[in-house]
């Protein structure tokens, strides 16, 4: 278990390193996509009546979608530094998604469509 545990810890950090020295790659082909179809599933499960049931399916995407989100804001933030560029646009439009994705899942737990 200690081994597993270890190994665990080793990997993530050096996925870390490696977000934090990327070039907008992870950013472009896995956090965008990603949060484009986290925001559509979300914006789908909110009108829907039976509350808990969309409570807990929202829980499992959105929690874990949102931490690798976290995540994959290193790389983003590094797009941020080069402004007037095209990766500056990848970075905000990143962090758009990140916010509609998180305001959406607060609808969804509050319990209240949009149109309301």
């Amino acid at each position: 278990m200690r081994r597993a545990a270890l190994l665990f810890l080793l990997l993530a950090w050096s996925g870390f390193a490696a977000a934090g020295n990327g070039n907008g790659l992870l950013t472009l082909v896995v956090g965008i996509p990603m949060l484009l179809c986290l925001s559509l599933v979300l914006g789908l499960l909110l009108p829907l009546r039976s509350r808990k049931p969309v409570r807990i399916a929202s829980v499992v995407l959105a929690v874990p979608a949102l931490a690798y989100a976290v995540y994959i804001g290193l790389d983003a933030a590094r797009l941020l530094r080069n402004m007037g560029s095209e990766n500056s646009m990848i970075g905000l439009a990143f962090f758009a998604l990140m916010m509609l994705s998180c305001f959406l899942f607060f609808l969804v737990m509050r319990g209240r469509s949009a149109a309301a």
